[in-house]
């Protein structure tokens, strides 16, 4: 198992938080808090980056669907950056792809959480 990173930031007034590692059960508890403050604190849109993600189980996905729910309510745009592979393959099982907003690179992200805060303004 590897050991989880996660890393907040913000630019531009969207928020990002860059995960590093494997999401599992057992490493959730890393990814938890910081999505949580992201969520509760956020002002405008936020995008995790999972572009570093080799592994991720039903617990984060489960905490991404979560987090995207709470942000939709308020109204700010949500994205998930998550390059072709293994990982994508999760998001287009389970059809995760749209509702998540499933980019390939920020660039992507980034436009895509513009276009959704524009539609609910």
């Amino acid at each position: 198992m590897q050991a989880l990173a996660v890393e907040r930031s913000s630019v531009d007034g969207i928020d990002f938080v860059a995960v590093e590692g494997e999401i599992d059960i057992a490493t959730s508890p890393r990814l938890i808090p910081v999505l949580n403050q992201a969520v509760s604190d956020g002002t405008g849109p936020l995008i995790v980056d999972l572009s570093l993600v080799e592994f991720m189980d039903s617990t984060g996905l489960a905490l991404l669907i979560n987090a995207q729910r709470r942000v939709g309510r308020r109204g700010l745009g949500f994205a998930v950056v998550c390059p072709p592979g293994p990982l994508y393959r999760v998001f287009e099982v389970t059809d995760m792809v749209g509702i998540l907003g499933v980019c390939p690179d920020r660039e992507s992200a980034i436009a895509a959480v513009a276009r959704a805060r524009a539609r609910f303004i």
